[in-house]
């Protein structure tokens, strides 16, 4: 009996092992690990996709750049326009010709024209005979002369020995005060040769004290020392 009853018993016991395995607990085990890889999945995507990133920047920069050429461009084309635009001067330089007589006719512009056309003034029209000193003095009846030069004036050379009986008149381009009464002066004429060549940005000082004015370079460079100075127009 006991023979028989053995091998029943094993039996059972195999099969009530058989129904209590833990079969369940690794299918939910399984579950779970694919439910954390698939929460792990968009930030392993999102990971992938932060190199790529810069590439806009770098269509950015490439925008920028072509940005920054067009106003180049831009700038250039705008420079030439306002060239372009630009009022012609109001004189034209022309040499005196020669007579049959053999002197040279009259030349232009005189330093006077010239210096009206550079300042933009038209008083004192006193007729064909004006000159440099008789255009001075109508000026300083009507309070538009000073001896202390600023930037834009008229000088007004005096009567000198080097053949101005009637002066001279030259275009302050600049002023710079040196000391009391002592200026550094800019300035542009014409006609310093008698052929009404054109002559800028010659270096000299005035003597406000003295009213002399000595220049430093340019055609006059070699003699200009201590010329007489009439006044400035101011306006």
């Amino acid at each position: 009996m006991s023979r028989i009853f053995a091998p029943v018993l094993l039996l059972a016991v195999s099969i009530l092992l058989a129904a209590w395995s833990p079969l369940p607990a690794l299918a939910e085990e399984t579950v779970a690990s694919q439910v954390l890889v698939k929460v792990k999945e968009p930030k392993k995507s999102k990971d992938q996709a932060a190199p790529e990133s810069p590439a806009p920047a770098k269509k950015t920069k490439a925008k920028t750049k072509g940005k920054k050429g067009k106003s180049r461009k831009g700038r250039a084309q705008a420079a030439e326009t306002a060239e372009s635009a630009a009022p012609a001067p109001c004189y034209t330089l022309r040499s005196g010709g020669k007579s049959k007589s053999g002197k040279l006719g009259r030349c232009e512009p005189q330093s006077l024209t010239y210096a009206r056309c550079r300042k933009k003034i038209d008083s004192c029209r006193i007729g064909p005979e004006n000159g440099p000193l008789t255009w001075f003095r109508c000026e300083t009846q009507q309070g538009n002369t000073s001896s202390t030069p600023g930037d834009g004036n008229v000088l007004i050379l005096g009567k000198n020995r080097h053949g101005m009986p009637t002066g001279h008149i030259m275009y302050v381009e600049k002023v710079e005060q040196k000391g009391p009464g002592l200026f550094r002066l800019v300035l542009s004429h014409t006609n310093y040769d008698r052929r009404c060549h054109l002559e800028t940005n010659i270096e000299t000082t005035y003597d406000q004290k003295a009213k002399t004015l000595d220049v430093h370079t340019g055609a006059w460079k070699a003699w200009g020392q201590r010329l007489p100075v009439a006044g400035f127009i101011l306006d």
